[in-house]
């Protein structure tokens, strides 16, 4: 998440929290809008007053209301709501990734790489060609201008010193080297995780139930050096189910160096036009549909850009992507006892992938209901509108940090968007058709504004069959 903090008269070092729907203890010393538990609204619920259009129909949803305890100013105000549709009620469970997974999803990336089974990063074997890739790498940045250039103001002569020491440390290691390719074919077999993680010496003294399971493999693709990690929870731990690959070449200056050089080898680029996102979209779509890890649906597209040294911007397309249970797909928001369902892919504006990551794969156990008859959206908003009438300033991005504010502060939350989709409900691994509804928020002083949201955030999940909130 993203946020705009405009934090002009202190100096405030908590961390914000993001929206949540919980009850807190009710904030001190804001100043109501209206008399205390009384709420002020104006309501308009069609673009006309002379006709009312049948329930489910998309119309204009506009209200004006204050929390019970006079601390929040509501806003609703969707410019359509979303048509109720019969969807369905699915029973799911975990998919717990195998090394067949891995496998076939690795191979997916990276049809013509090599796959090697990962090292321990204090254990790690190189040979001679990839130590020389190293020293060539990291040379180039021995010294301050040029490190300028890729971290900006950040670096330092101290960073300059540590990278001489690595070169210095390497060309040592490069004499003691094989020629020859050190690194055993990778096996697709899960592994306790402490095999990948410690030294041999650590792992004598380890207990491998401390550990879960996994498969990870290291390779290069175009001089790009990338790991790969599928880790499937044992039992105990079902959060621990997912797949990541990323831009990794094992221990290196300022931990970071690799990262930094790759990304701007690889992203410095002029911004991506609407094609270039069009090919990177439909590729991920690709990708996804080859994995045979359930259905999926791209539900968000957009890029990142970020300047790390005079005009050199860098840009990232990330492509994200929930599940589609039974033909309708999943609504996106948190969830805490399954990891939220999510892939999500990085790439270049040129289409090079930066990094891939899928989180909690289902499995449909069984379809409850073909077409829950949900409530209409008019009684759905309705019950929205009760939700947040009992919430307080505590809910949406300050929290307790409003305590130490020296000052009043009124709380402004604007609720803009609605969608209509699955969610899963928090007792049992169940979707269930619900509305979502996103908003933003602000914290406004006598002078100063204190928080403002950059974009709109989930502000809570309902679910359509019965009214009840779907808690993350």
């Amino acid at each position: 998440m993203f946020y705009k903090r405009v934090f002009l008269s202190l100096i405030i070092t908590l961390t914000i929290v993001s929206f949540c729907t919980g009850c807190g203890d009710s904030p001190k010393g804001s100043e109501p809008i209206a008399t205390s538990g009384q709420a002020v609204e104006a309501e308009v619920t069609a673009s006309t007053g002379e006709t009312q259009s049948p329930p489910d129909e998309p119309v204009p949803y506009k209200s004006a209301f204050t929390s019970t305890d006079g601390s929040v100013n509501f806003v609703m105000d969707i410019d359509r709501t979303v048509g109720a549709s019969d969807m369905p009620a699915v029973q799911v469970r975990p998919h717990f990734l195998t090394g067949e997974d891995a496998r076939r999803v690795a191979a997916s990336l990276f049809p013509d790489a090599d796959f090697f089974e990962a090292e321990p990063a204090e254990a790690n074997n190189f040979s001679k060609s990839e130590i020389q890739a190293k020293l060539s790498r990291w040379s180039e940045y021995a010294n301050l201008d040029a490190l300028k250039k890729l971290y900006g103001d950040s670096a330092s002569e101290n960073d300059v010193e540590l990278i001489n020491s690595f070169l210095e440390e390497y060309t040592l290691l490069y004499e003691q080297a094989p020629a020859e390719n050190p690194h055993t074919p990778c096996q697709w077999e899960m592994r306790n995780s402490s095999v990948y993680q410690l030294t041999a010496d650590e792992l004598a003294e380890a207990s491998a139930a401390d550990w879960g399971n996994e498969v990870s493999a290291q390779f290069s693709v175009n001089g790009i050096p990338y790991y790969f990690t599928a880790a499937a929870g044992n039992g105990s731990n079902s959060k621990v189910n997912m797949i990541s690959c990323y831009i990794y070449d094992g221990i290196c200056p300022r931990g970071d160096l690799d990262e930094r050089i790759f990304s701007a080898r690889l992203c410095r680029t002029e911004a991506p036009s609407q094609e270039q996102m069009d090919l990177i979209k439909s590729r991920a779509e690709t990708l996804l549909s080859s994995f045979d890890l359930g259905q999926w649906q791209v539900d968000e597209v957009y890029v990142q850009s970020g300047v790390q040294s005079g005009n050199d911007a860098e840009y990232w397309v990330y492509v994200k992507a929930v599940p589609v249970l039974n033909g309708f797909p999943a609504l996106r928001y948190p969830q805490e006892n399954y990891d939220l369902t999510d892939a999500q892919f990085v790439f270049s504006s040129n289409g090079d992938l930066i990094s891939f990551m899928l989180f909690s794969p289902l499995e449909i156990q069984r379809i409850e209901n073909e077409a829950v008859k949900g409530l209409s959206i008019e009684a759905l908003l309705s019950r929205v509108r009760e939700h947040l009438e009992g919430t307080d300033a505590n809910h949406y991005g300050l929290g307790g940090i409003l305590q130490i504010i020296p000052e009043d502060v009124q709380c402004n939350v604007t609720v803009s968007e609605m969608e209509y989709g699955l969610s899963r409900t928090k007792e049992a691994y169940r979707y269930v058709p619900s509305i979502l509804l996103k908003g933003s928020a602000e914290y406004i002083g006598k002078e100063t504004t204190y928080y403002r949201s950059e974009r709109p955030e989930v502000l809570l999940v309902v679910n359509a069959a019965d009214g009840t909130i779907i808690h993350g």
